[in-house]
């Protein structure tokens, strides 16, 4: 039969572009084969080709040559099991199981032993892929010596700092403690001398009281005077170092109710004084009564000592905006302040910015605040200018469960 010429021509065309269709799809196939290979022998990992009936190796890419130590030759047609430096791991048979099974198996740090005696640790991942109508197992090794040597390291360097800090808290609790003993042994000795002290000035005094001179009564009263502040300065020592010793016995506190408790440890001190308060309503917080009433006490004494000069003194109690976190309250004065340049030493013991003249005092007070305010896991600071007032603050940390409302 005689074709038309251009039903011809269409006819014949059509075995050329499945020709050229099959031609292309060969030279794609080829192109992938060929990039495949070139990331296969350029990869920076070990890779292992396997049959996945058999477990034999099919290939193996020159950087696992390289690790290993065998050769392209010793290892193809082996199975992983037969080379010496995967003996130890798993039987050939079992990691075969599981691949059949799961079809992936990994080994976070497996340790290794080359050819040449080394010990290396790799990750070991495997997993299962079909290729030409067979299951065939790809696994990749990767060499993490150096980050297990790494890690060690930090371990190591961890452990060893864990233990300078535990040893160096013990230090530090022992040199506390130490400290604690010695303030209160001194701080008891000095008791009995400082008793003869006072008692013998009494005897003189009723004694020779009427032959001595004006001049020899005022060195009398200084001694007297001189004996009685010591006697507070060791009473506040041996607050100080009993201050570490006793439990906490946290309980739920009405802050409002016991700052109106303490007010009245100073109605006879300021009897004669015109003090405005202003104290705003204040939360509960979950502390120990008594060492914040000692807080509270010491803070509220120092204010009113330093607004002694002032004919309308003003002192303010209450609590910043409420944290998240924990409970901030301030004591505000309008007295004589202090320079905010040395406010680092406001707490510390026997630290005074003012002299013993301006004001009586020991320096211990305010060292009694940090230490039970820390204990509580707190903080304590304060802000002041000179002739302008002061403010201090401490905080006490939130539990969980705390209560709402007053």
């Amino acid at each position: 039969m005689n074709l038309p010429p251009a039903a011809e021509d269409s006819h014949r065309a059509v075995p050329r572009d499945a020709t050229a269709l099959a031609e292309r799809s060969e030279l794609t196939v080829r192109a992938s084969e060929l990039s495949y290979r070139r990331l296969f022998e350029s990869a920076q990992d070990g890779i292992l080709i396997l049959d996945a009936d058999t477990g034999c190796i099919n290939d193996v890419n020159p950087f696992l040559v390289d690790l290993l130590g065998f050769s392209h030759d010793e290892m193809v047609g082996r199975t992983v099991g037969e080379l010496s430096p995967f003996k130890d791991i798993v039987s050939n048979q079992a990691m075969l199981e599981i691949l059949q099974e799961q079809h992936y198996v990994r080994y976070e740090n497996l340790p290794l032993q080359t050819q040449g005696g080394r010990h290396i640790a790799v990750e070991f991942v495997c997993n299962v892929y079909e290729a030409g109508g067979r299951n065939m197992i790809q696994c990749n090794i990767r060499d993490i010596t150096q980050r297990r040597h790494a890690e060690e390291e930090v371990r190591l360097m961890h452990a060893e700092l864990e233990e300078r800090v535990t040893e160096r808290t013990a230090q530090l609790a022992a040199a506390n403690k130490e400290l604690e003993a010695f303030s209160y042994s001194v701080s008891h000795d000095l008791r009995a001398p400082l008793r003869h002290v006072m008692g013998f000035v009494k005897l003189l005094q009723q004694d020779a009281g009427s032959t001595l001179s004006g001049k020899g009564h005022q060195h009398l009263v200084t001694i007297s005077n001189s004996a009685k502040r010591m006697g507070v300065l060791i009473d506040d020592l041996l607050t100080f170092s009993r201050i570490g010793k006793s439990a906490l016995q946290q309980i739920w506190i009405n802050l409002d109710e016991l700052v109106q408790d303490t007010l009245g440890d100073f109605d006879e001190e300021t009897q004669e004084r015109h003090i405005e308060w202003d104290i705003q309503p204040l939360p509960k917080v979950m502390a120990d009564r008594s060492l914040l009433r000692l807080v509270l006490v010491n803070l509220l004494s120092n204010a009113v000592k330093f607004t002694s000069h002032n004919a309308a003194a003003r002192i303010e109690i209450g609590c910043l905006a409420d944290g998240v976190d924990e409970t901030v309250i301030f004591i505000r004065d309008n007295g004589a302040g202090f320079d905010p340049r040395y406010a680092g030493k406001l707490f510390g013991v026997f630290q005074r910015l003012h002299s013993e003249a301006e004001f009586e005092g020991t320096g211990i007070g305010l060292a009694n605040v940090q230490r039970i305010i820390h204990r509580h896991e707190g903080r304590v600071w304060a802000e002041g200018e000179v002739d302008a007032g002061a403010t201090f603050y401490f905080s006490i940390p939130k539990p969980s469960d705390t209560p709402h409302g007053p």
